[in-house]
């Protein structure tokens, strides 16, 4: 099973997505959070304090990938729920890295070890950023960013069972439905 959930900056996106992962695993399932983001500045590392502090309270297993994911598929199985956070971050991280701005390149090659991990695992849940609210501006780095973020979220959300757009705290299902009732 694959859910995807979007929403705008501090919407409740991660918060929601771990209280997901956790009812979606039973008590021989392993819990996993892979990580994407990158310590760039004091804001940044603040932020992933925060989120391993609050992962240290429960069963978290977490793998610090901000790209190649491929390099981690192997160690999942059917007994693991994975939660992605974020997919944004990923995306920024894999277009950025090698000034190769090869977007028609580099979101199927996500898109496939994306869909290689949910095939790997009992259940991936995918957490991304909406962006495109302001519209896409003209600026060749931030419009190849978010074009190719556009395409990453259309492809996954076709691939994911349940898609959740995140709303002030508020879970609102654009696709499927979600089994567990906490929308």
């Amino acid at each position: 099973m694959i859910v995807f959930i979007s929403g705008g900056v501090r919407s409740g996106k991660s918060s929601f997505a771990e209280q997901c992962a956790k009812m979606m695993a039973e008590t021989t399932h392993s819990l996993h959070y892979i990580a994407t983001a990158i310590r760039t500045d004091e804001e940044m590392e603040a932020r992933i304090a925060h989120h391993q502090k609050q992962r240290k309270r429960d069963r978290w297993q977490t793998w610090e990938q901000p790209y190649d994911l491929d390099r981690i598929i192997y160690m999942f199985c059917k007994r693991d729920i994975v939660l992605l956070d974020c997919l944004t971050n990923l995306w920024a991280n894999e277009l950025f890295r090698d000034h190769i701005w090869d977007v028609h390149g580099k979101v199927p090659r996500i898109v496939q070890q994306i869909k290689q991990l949910s095939d790997k695992a009992k259940g991936l849940i995918i957490v991304s950023n909406e962006v495109f609210y302001d519209g896409v501006p003209n600026e060749r780095g931030t419009y190849m960013y978010m074009h190719g973020l556009g395409l990453l979220h259309q492809h996954l959300v076709t691939l994911s069972d349940v898609a959740i757009l995140m709303r002030y705290g508020l879970p609102i299902v654009k696709k499927g439905r979600w089994p567990c009732g906490v929308v």
